[in-house]
Parts: C-alpha cells; structure tokens; sequence
C-alpha cells in the first residue's frame, strides 16, 4: 500500500488529472479543426439569429410589433409589454432575453473570427476563408445593431472569452454604431454577389449594403447612407417584382401576392426568380436540422374559428381552414391605422381582396349563414368582438392561404385543418426586400433635404402597387411611415423601425389605443438588464436614465 501511494505521489501531474475531456459534446477546441467546423458554426449562428427575430419564443418575437403604431396586444394593458411604464423594467424577460441573445451570437461570431486564421486550418482557397469571416462580421454586426438600437451604449466585445469576466463596461452609443459599421462594411468588401451564392438564405454584399444604408441614416451620413442604397438598387441582379411569377401563378392574386407564396421568396425560389428578395430566413420544412415556424401567422390571425352566427348562435366555420390562413388566436391585432388609416388609393394593389381579406363566406352547412359572407349578412353583429380579436381581417402576407402541406390537412374538401398543424406559416421570412431599399434611400433623401428624390424613391414603390404618384411636398418622415406601413407592415420589426427614429411615444400615442399614455420619453431606451449589472461585480455597468 505505501509503494502504491508513493507511486500514485510522484506520477501524478494534477494539471493533467484535472484537464476536462469532453466525450459527448464539442467544446471551441474540438470544435473548429476544419473549414466544415467553421461552416457549420456559421450556419448555427444563422439560425439563431432567424429565431431570435422571427422564430424563437413567439410571444417574444411579437415584442418588435407591439406596442407600435401597427399593432397591440390585447390581453389588457397589465400584458406582456404592452404597460412601458409598468413591464418595461430591468427584471423584465424579454428585456434580459434579446441581451443576453444579442451577445450569444457575438460570442459565436468572435470565438469563430478569433480562430478561423489558424494557419493550421487548410481552406480550399482564401475566399472561402474570407466568406466566413465577412458572414460572422455581418451577424456580429446585427446583433449589435439590434443591441444599439434597444439599450444605447453597450459593451463590446470582439475577441473569445474563455472565462469569467464580471467587469464589463458600456461604450458610448456613438462606439457601438462605428462597430456595425466596421463589421457591415468588411461584409460589405468580402461576401459574395447574388451570382454567386450556393445556398439560398446566406448573405451577399447587397445585404450588407443594405443593412449599411440604415446605419448610416441612424448616424445621420445621409451621402453614405444615398451612397450605400444606390449600391443595391443599380445592382442589376435586383429588381422589383412586376410581373406576376411562382408556385401559384395560375391562382387569382397579383404579384404583391405572389411575393408571399410559399417557395417564392427566395431569390432562386422553387416558383422561379425573385428580384426583389435580398436576404431571407429560410424555414427548411421537413428538413433535419432545419428552423423553425415564423408564429405570425398564428398571433396576428384572427379567431375566426370561434365565431357564432348572429340569429342561430352556431358555429360559423368547421373550424380552422387552410383557406382562412390557419388557426389564428388574435393575439396580436391590426390597428385602425394599418387596416384602414393610411390607404391613400383604393387601388393600391396592397390593399386588395387579394391581400387584406376583411370578409369570408361561414362553411359550416349546419349554420343559418352558411356560403354567406360574415361581415356583409350582419352574422357577426352581436358577437363580443373586443378589440377585433375574433374578427378583423386575414393579412394573406403572413398565412399560407390555402397552401398548407398535404399533411396539415384533416378533410381536403372543407380545407378544415388538423389543430396541432394550423397554426404555421410554413414558409420562409424576409429579413430584407428591395421595396425597404428604396424607402430607406428616401429616407436618406428626405434628410439630405432632397425631397423630390424621396418622392421619387417611394414613387417607385407605389407604381409597382399601382398606387397614385406624390409630390416633394407630400414626404416628411410619416409619410415614409405610412408607406413603410403599406409595405412592410408586419415584415419589418415596427417596434425597432419607430425606436430608431425616436418617435415611439408619439406614434403610439396617436394611433395605439391599447398603450396611449404608457410610454415615457425615458423609455427611447430599453433597460440595461438587471442580472447583467448584478453579475459585473468588477466594474459598473450603469443603467439607462429613468431606470434607477
């Protein structure tokens, strides 16, 4: 026993016995030994960037849509977000979740950046090493975007952190942007044309330039910000969609439609080209490994399903229907404003039956109503209909009207679906479309004191919506808000949009009944979450004004 001890004694080398081997998970030093590493590290920051935006905790994702000047909440007032003043608090979840969200993609990118130079990393050739790193400089560059935009000043980190550090502290919000603006414009150098892209859903130059022309117009460079949207625009790979194209040609609709389809957003999509798209999240259904649903189609849809007729108190649907967009529960509704307020042509193509549907026929054969149209026979007359939860209208841009999966589908005849499938959009998300281009080109225009080139940009985007022409005298910056609205309504993160531009307060005010009066002019900014001040015991990490 006491050779053995003594053995055990002068054989022992503590460093190595306490060195952890992980044998069923990859950490950063088994993890990137090959360009395929780097690869699949970038295409997971890819997707966790898609489900922090888009497809992540739903209720959360909704926060960038409420409480706006498009949208709210209608689960009262103590809900959610919809109380600035009351929930926009540092212990608040969503607070603390797209911080701590934000810096897990920084990490990601930085410990990637921080070694895809090791010369024992042998690429096929220096672009595809420099394709990666112009991919992670860009995603870096959007979560600290994001950070910018919602908490001010923040930290910056851009190497690996293999340890504790509890002694963070905020650069300027001036820092922050000239960061992005780093990032986006390596990205913009280094990533690949349209052409040139292999895989539908990976960043090009013109995503870069794109995302560079909003910074810019954050920063007030209104000749960099004209500069960087001009890049994309005269690009002669992108164009707006015209004519009509894709999976549901044959359908009646028109080409604002079509730009929704399931299989028609991408670029190269499975219904043929389209201009327009410049960087989309793919959804990937059914493939392993592939992201997950974009729930717009379930918050914003209305809960048509639950209506009863007026005379007969029966059920006026079967139940949720693939030609009504599924199985919405109105969580998040329209405002007047984006239903009705801002349509300024009535022939605006993106306010046609096609693409706003405000009236249905009931196809229940038992009810008294049934192939009627609720809204027009007065069926819904009497239904306690608080909010226009249960009805308002089917925005067909964020619901695969009737073109659910085979498999969604409980009875092909009624198009009545099976609930635990209703309720997806099955169908990919528009990070950037070249109509935003545009209007964030006007809006440089607009602050270069440039109004008729303004018009003229978002002229451009209401021809192709056969909408009538404006003047120079018509543009100031809620008028691009209202055709941003008409646009982008519900692609664009609204919340994020009115944040940027400092008119939060005041948009909601005017046209959100639900939160009018809840936000304070200290809430321009979000809060610094209270679990990261607390843990940052070396160093202060200050809190936003009016959050003490």
């Amino acid at each position: 026993m006491t050779l053995f001890m003594a053995i055990a004694f002068v054989s022992c080398n503590e460093d190595e016995w306490l060195k952890e081997i992980p044998l069923d998970f990859y950490a950063p030093a088994e993890s990137y030994e090959k360009p395929s590493d780097f690869n699949s590290a970038v295409a997971r920051v890819y997707q966790y960037t898609g489900s922090l935006m888009h497809t992540g905790d739903a209720s959360q994702v909704m926060a960038f849509h409420y409480p706006s000047d498009v949208a709210l909440d209608n689960h009262g007032i103590g809900h959610e977000l919809n109380s600035y003043r009351d929930n926009l608090i540092p212990e608040n979840v969503r607070v603390r979740n797209f911080w701590t969200g934000c810096y897990r993609i920084i990490f990601d990118c930085n410990t990637l950046l921080g070694r895809i130079d090791n010369e024992n990393v042998n690429f096929l050739d220096e672009t595809e090493r420099m394709t990666l790193k112009a991919e992670a400089s860009f995603l870096r560059g959007y979560a600290y975007r994001l950070l910018g935009i919602l908490y001010g000043g923040v930290p910056i980190v851009l190497e690996e952190i293999s340890g504790p550090k509890r002694d963070f502290v905020r650069a300027s919000r001036d820092k922050v942007w000239e960061q992005v603006i780093s990032d986006l414009d390596f990205a913009a150098q280094n990533l690949p044309n349209q052409s040139e892209l292999k895989e539908d859903g990976r960043l090009t130059k013109a995503a870069a330039q794109h995302a560079l022309t909003e910074i810019y117009i954050i920063t007030k460079d209104w000749d960099k910000a004209i500069a960087s949207a001009t890049a994309v625009i005269n690009n002669p790979e992108y164009a707006l969609m015209s004519e009509r194209y894709g999976t549901r040609i044959d359908e009646p609709g028109d080409v604002y439609w079509d730009l929704f389809r399931r299989g028609n957003k991408n670029h190269n999509g499975q219904g043929g080209l389209n201009t327009e798209a410049i960087w989309v999240d793919q959804y990937e259904y059914l493939v392993e490994g592939g992201g997950g649903p974009n729930n717009m189609t379930r918050f914003l849809g209305a809960v048509y399903w639950q209506l009863t007729g007026d005379s007969d108190k029966k059920s006026l649907f079967v139940g949720p229907c693939s030609q009504y967009g599924g199985r919405g529960i109105g969580w998040l509704i329209p405002n007047p404003y984006v239903l009705w307020e801002i349509w300024d042509d009535p022939d605006d193509m993106r306010n046609s039956e096609y693409n706003i549907i405000r009236d249905v026929k009931a196809n229940n054969p038992e009810s008294a109503y049934f192939g009627q149209y609720i809204v027009a026979s007065g069926a819904i007359n009497s239904f306690n209909n608080a909010l226009n939860r249960w009805w308002s209208a089917i925005f067909a841009k964020t619901a695969s009207v009737g073109n659910f999966p085979d498999e969604a589908i409980a009875d092909p005849l009624t198009g009545l679906l099976i609930p635990s499938a209703a309720g997806q959009s099955y169908n990919d998300t528009y990070y950037f479309r070249l109509a935003e281009t545009y209007l964030l080109r006007a809006e440089a225009y607009l602050g270069a004191n440039n109004p008729a080139s303004a018009a003229a940009d978002i002229n451009t985007v209401r021809a192709r919506a056969n909408a009538t022409p404006i003047t120079a005298s018509d543009v100031d910056i809620d008028y691009i808000l209202d055709e941003r609205a008409r646009e982008l309504c519900f692609e664009e993160h609204r919340v994020l949009t009115l944040m940027r531009l400092g008119l939060q307060k005041e948009r909601v005010d005017e046209y959100n009944v639900m939160t009018a009066g809840y936000i304070d002019d200290y809430h321009k900014l979000w809060p610094i979450p209270a679990q990261e001040i607390e843990r940052n015991t070396e160093a202060v990490l200050e809190q936003n004004p009016g959050y003490n």
